[in-house]
């Protein structure tokens, strides 16, 4: 099975997290949209997260393709960063110059007011993620397209790779980037499949940035 994860656009807002903020795409990032779904062949199923930066593509690009399923899936939204949520880097220092620099210091373990911890997110979209290889392969389903955020790609990269949280700065996900998976069903005995996947071996296929479109 092929899964195809596609990170949103360009958006018009300078957030310094935007979490599940209503955030729009700019012109660019529409265009960069057409071109990674363009570079894909037509999937047999579309995830999308109920975002709007995720949504509105997704239903422009395949309006003609009326016998496609689409599915929304909340759970395949980034993390929700509470009351930072969507502000600039100097609205938060504004807001919370104190709280910013623990965030800054301890990136995995400050808790930001309202918001989801990491450990609840990643759990979040690796139950998802699960979820959406069962029904792909009860289904008979080769190749489905997610189109999500870089925070849930960085988590599947993790637990795929093997990373820890660390790492997860390492790797450019910017806007529009494809990351394609292979899922296999593991069918021996002898090899003990990864927990959270259950019976599949997932592997990364490859990772392609966006490339600026005029």
């Amino acid at each position: 099975m092929r899964i195809d994860l596609v990170r949103h656009g360009a958006c018009l807002d300078e957030a310094f997290l935007r979490g599940q903020s209503p955030a729009e795409l700019t012109a660019l990032g529409k265009e960069q949209m057409k071109a990674v779904f363009a570079s894909i062949s037509v999937p047999e199923r579309v995830v999308v997260s109920s975002a709007k930066r995720c949504l509105e593509p997704v239903a422009s690009f395949y309006q003609h393709h009326e016998s496609l399923d689409i599915q929304i899936w909340t759970d395949f939204q980034e993390r929700c960063f509470g009351v930072w949520d969507g502000l600039s880097y100097e609205e938060v220092k504004h807001l919370d110059n104190i709280g910013l620099q623990g965030y800054l210091e301890s990136p995995f373990t400050y808790n930001i007011k309202q918001s989801e911890s990491l450990v609840a997110f990643e759990k979040r979209v690796l139950i998802a993620f699960e979820r959406l290889l069962e029904q792909a392969t009860s289904e008979s389903i080769h190749h489905i397209l997610v189109v999500t955020h870089g925070g849930v790609m960085r988590v599947l990269l993790k637990h795929i790779l093997g990373l820890n949280n660390e790492a997860l700065f390492k790797f450019e996900i910017g806007f529009a980037a494809r990351m394609t998976l292979e899922s296999f069903v593991l069918e021996c005995e002898f090899i003990p499949p990864p927990s959270f996947l259950n019976s599949h071996f997932i592997k990364l296929v490859e990772l392609i940035q966006s490339h600026p479109t005029q």
